[in-house]
């Protein structure tokens, strides 16, 4: 039976390291590096920038010139009765063209402009944002990937550790120091903690999957795998100090988005209020028809042509009303990214000297609670313990490190944060 379940564990493990996509290493910087041509996050970054410069083409369209060309050949008949007098055309020949360009509007025009290059300006800002979110999911993912793989680490090394333990509780039952039952434990033991490596390798395996799709790797490829250790920071504070000084920084990613986004919103408002002023046009045209080619009419016109509408049913005053609404819901928008990113600046900078810290009291955590586990250890192989007293230090060891783990990558986490919240900060 021992060797049925030994010959069944090794055929599942031999299957799923030869079904499994080869992996290969990459780094950080090419992770974020290939995410940004491949993700198809950037994609709809960048498509949302050039829907922006349309609209701001669309809105400004009616400033520059306008051309129009028709053409027609008709062929005519009708029943009525001849008349010998007056001889009805068989075929009409036409084409003109004309032309015309918006010279006053009430200020529309200037404000057209303006409205072109603050959307401009927003395109730019949303494919920075949107390049700014891949950076930080992928260092998300990368960090994740670390994690899970540390955390493997430590469960084989628990593994082998209740191996070791099921090791001396049968030689100290052999030589009767201890009964069956301390054997059993250790099994069950044993048991448990490959219980829980299964489960985190399937956790790893999770975490590679999501990391492949954050960097937009295509399905069936080979699999992509994060160097490097989850390990501590070196200088934290030094991320603290550009915090601080970013709290009054002008040029932060979001702050710049809300206002150009404000921007827009104040110059369609412009545009809304030019609305109910007339419209002055140079305007000139050239026609020709007949029935025949060589045979047609011309006639042509240059001038100025002025318009006012005086009443359309209220849709004028609507537009401005709602244009007036954008503007103070973009200006309230920006208030509050202001105080949002402080808010966010200051949380972040606890959070980091509160993980660092913590950190080091983490440590000397690992470092005695390793100590501890193995004197326990030689006090139980001595007899002088019982396999209850032995696991309650190893689960303190094995706490320890995963809270050591967890504070590294909530210290990452933080950092990552504090990137993106520093994109466009000076220095």
């Amino acid at each position: 039976m021992k060797r049925w379940f030994e010959t069944s564990v090794f055929l599942a493990i031999f299957i799923s390291l030869a079904t499994a996509p080869p992996t290969a290493a990459v780094t950080l910087e090419e992770a974020v590096k290939y995410a940004l041509e491949h993700a198809e996050a950037i994609q709809i970054s960048r498509q949302s920038a050039a829907a922006l410069r349309a609209r701001g083409r669309q809105r400004t369209a009616f400033t520059r010139p306008q051309v129009d060309v028709d053409a027609g050949w008709l062929e005519l008949g009708d029943n009525a009765p001849e008349n010998p007098l007056f001889t009805s055309p068989e075929r009409e020949i036409s084409a003109g063209a004309s032309a015309s360009q918006l010279l006053w509007a009430g200020g529309r025009i200037r404000e057209g402009r303006r409205l072109e290059v603050a959307l401009g300006r927003e395109a730019d800002l949303v494919v920075a944002a949107g390049e700014r979110d891949i950076r930080e999911a992928v260092r998300m993912a990368f960090d994740a990937v670390l994690f899970h793989r540390a955390s493997v680490a430590i469960l084989k090394d628990r593994r082998e550790q209740r191996r070791a333990e099921l090791a001396d509780a049968n030689d100290l039952w052999e030589v009767g120091v201890v009964t069956s039952l301390d054997v059993r434990q250790a099994k069950l033991n044993l048991n448990f903690a490959s219980d829980a490596l299964t489960s985190g390798e399937a956790d790893l395996e999770d975490a590679l999957i999501q990391f492949n799709l954050a960097i937009g790797r295509p399905s069936g490829a080979e699999r992509w795998s994060p160097e490097g250790e989850l390990a501590d920071v070196a200088d934290p504070d030094a991320v603290i100090g550009r915090l601080r000084a970013a709290r009054g920084e002008e040029g932060l990613l979001d702050l710049r988005a809300r206002k150009a986004r404000a921007a827009s919103a104040g110059a369609a408002r412009e545009m809304a209020n030019g609305e109910r002023w007339p419209e002055l046009r140079a305007v000139t045209s050239l026609e020709t028809s007949g029935e025949e080619w060589g045979e047609t009419d011309e006639s042509w016109a240059v001038g100025v042509q002025g318009q006012w509408n005086l009443w359309d049913g209220d849709l004028t005053r609507a537009r401005r009303a709602e244009a007036s609404a954008d503007l103070r819901r973009a200006e309230a928008e920006l208030r509050r990214t202001q105080k949002e990113l402080v808010a966010e600046i200051d949380g972040i900078i606890v959070d980091i000297r509160s993980l660092a810290g913590r950190i080091g009291l983490q440590k000397e955590a690992v470092a005695l609670s390793r100590e501890n586990y193995e004197d326990a250890r030689g006090q139980y192989r001595a007899g002088t313990i019982t396999l209850t007293r032995l696991g309650d230090f190893n689960l303190n060891y094995a706490e320890a490190r995963f809270n050591l783990l967890r504070l590294y990558f909530l210290l990452r986490e933080q950092l990552t944060r504090a990137e993106a919240v520093l994109a466009g900060a000076a220095g």
